[in-house]
C-alpha cells in the first residue's frame, strides 16, 4: 500500500479533512447509534463513520481491514438517509430452518403442552419434520414465534402459603 504524506503535527501523519464527512453525517450516525445500542454490524458501520471524522477515513478503513472507497459510501448513505443500504442483503442472512407452517405447527405444540422443554421441542422437530436443529436454533424459533422460556422461582417445601399472603397483602402494593 502507498500513503502519501499531506501533514505532519508532532511526528502524526494528517490526512486531508473530506469534506463529505461533515458534522450532520456525525450527528445522525450517533444517533442511529443510540437507538441501536452498539450491537450489530450496523452498529460496527455507524462508529466507523463516527471514528473516520476524529481519525480520518484512511486510517479508519485500515484499522477496520475495509477500502476508503467503502467507508465512502458508507458516509454517503448516512448522508442521503439511507441507512437500510448498511444492512446485509438478504442473500447474507442466516437462513431459515423451519417454515412458517411449521413455526405454526411448533406454537400450537406449546399452546397443547407448556411443559415442553426446548430439548423436547427440538426432538419432536427432528422427528415430525426431519430437520436437525440446535437448542439454541429451537430457543431463537420461539423467540420469534412470540414465546419465551420462563422458569418458576423454587418454592420452599415449608414455606406457609397463609403467611406469604399476608406479606404480600402487607407489602406488596
Amino acid at each position: 500500500m502507498v500513503y502519501y504524506r499531506i501533514g505532519t503535527i508532532d511526528g502524526m501523519i494528517m490526512g486531508c479533512v473530506s469534506k463529505l464527512l461533515d458534522d450532520s453525517v456525525v450527528r445522525l450516525a450517533t444517533q442511529c447509534l443510540k437507538d441501536l445500542r452498539k450491537s450489530g454490524l450496523l452498529a460496527g458501520k455507524l462508529q466507523a463513520v463516527i471514528a473516520a471524522k476524529k481519525h480520518g477515513i484512511s486510517q479508519v478503513a485500515l484499522i477496520y481491514g475495509i477500502s476508503r472507497t467503502t467507508l465512502t459510501s458508507w458516509i454517503k448513505y448516512i448522508k442521503s438517509g439511507q441507512l437500510n443500504k448498511l444492512l446485509a442483503p438478504p442473500e447474507r442472512k442466516r437462513k431459515n430452518k423451519l417454515s412458517d407452517v411449521q413455526r405454526e405447527e411448533v406454537a400450537e405444540w406449546m399452546k397443547s403442552d407448556t411443559q415442553l422443554t426446548i430439548k423436547h421441542v427440538k426432538l419432536k422437530i427432528e422427528e415430525e419434520f426431519g430437520v436437525v436443529i440446535s437448542k439454541s436454533t429451537v430457543h431463537r424459533e420461539l423467540k420469534r414465534i412470540g414465546l419465551s422460556y420462563i422458569t418458576p422461582r423454587p418454592k420452599h417445601f415449608k414455606q406457609d402459603e397463609a403467611r406469604v399472603s399476608e406479606f404480600k397483602k402487607k407489602y406488596i402494593k
